[in-house]
């Protein structure tokens, strides 16, 4: 053994050089599938670590990258959010100034969907929270995407929606843009129309539908479609205008009810949660 070491650190570049040239002969002398079979796996015995530590690279710049990009948007939105609070404030402050009545938030009680009824006068959900949750009957229901319906029944542990999609479920409705003022009806699946609006008046496609506020139970400001096309009607008075829901009504598995009412200065949502994300940000800018 020692002979062969000595003889191996003498001539080692001959000996590598033979072993060499013993394997290619008899790599050579097998048939050809079982060549291409040895050759791929020496190659992918080779390449999987060069190969891992490529993509390894590449998907740390990658998340590097990413990172930056995230965290100067979150450093964008929580000065937004600052200046909106700000706003805010300001706006509320003029209200009270014209003795207008103070505008407040409402709290959301979020519900999964664990039945649905389709036909075509109505459509109804029931959901899996009821009155033993502090929910009743006309309490508007929403989802990501805006309104979706009202509370019809409300049992101790769940509750019926009837959504916007039906026939005995009209929804004044107001224009994003021009302000214009009109009642959107159900037509088909998503499609609604947008009735009571005059020829003269300025809706134009893509515009954005929000409820109106008008009576009282459906609060102001809130998605429920988008213009799909406007044109004079037949008769040149008034104008014919389609809309499509801003929710895919007919796939809905959660929901949000607005309950009662909360002051804007009471909000969790635009107090506590912006001062944990701003703590958050500052934190994360100390330890770099």
């Amino acid at each position: 053994m020692q002979l062969f070491e000595a003889v191996f650190q003498k001539h080692r570049n001959r000996t590598v050089l033979a072993v060499l040239s013993a394997a290619s002969l008899a790599l050579l002398a097998l048939p050809e599938p079982v060549q291409l079979n040895v050759a791929r796996s020496v190659l992918d015995r080779f390449m999987s670590p060069l190969q891992r530590a490529t993509t390894f690279i590449h998907d740390y710049a990658d998340i590097r990258a990413e990172n930056e990009r995230l965290r100067r948007m979150v450093a964008t939105l929580s000065l937004e959010r600052v200046r909106l609070m700000q706003f805010r404030d300001e706006r509320e402050r003029l209200r009270r100034l014209a003795e207008f009545k103070e505008q407040q938030t409402r709290r959301l009680v979020p519900a999964e969907v664990i039945g649905r009824d389709f036909d075509r006068i109505q459509t109804t959900l029931v959901i899996d929270k009821g009155a033993e949750e502090g929910l009743e009957e006309r309490m508007p229901v929403f989802s990501y995407g805006g309104l979706v319906g009202s509370l019809v029944s409300v049992f101790p542990h769940s509750a019926w929606v009837q959504l916007v999609c039906s026939k005995n479920h009209p929804v004044s409705c107001v224009d994003k843009r021009s302000r214009v003022i009109g009642v959107l009806e159900w037509r088909h699946r998503n499609l609604f129309e947008v009735k009571h609006v005059n020829a003269l008046e300025d809706v134009v496609t893509g515009d954005t539908l929000l409820t109106s506020g008008f009576g009282g139970v459906i609060p102001k400001g809130y998605p429920l479609a988008i213009v799909t096309r406007a044109s004079t009607s037949a008769d040149g008075l008034s104008l014919r205008v389609d809309a499509r829901s801003t929710v895919d009504l007919f796939s809905l598995e959660e929901v949000f009810v607005m309950t009662d009412e909360i002051p804007w200065d009471k909000s969790l949502f635009y107090d506590s949660a912006d001062t944990a994300l701003m703590r958050d940000v500052l934190l994360r800018r100390k330890r770099r």
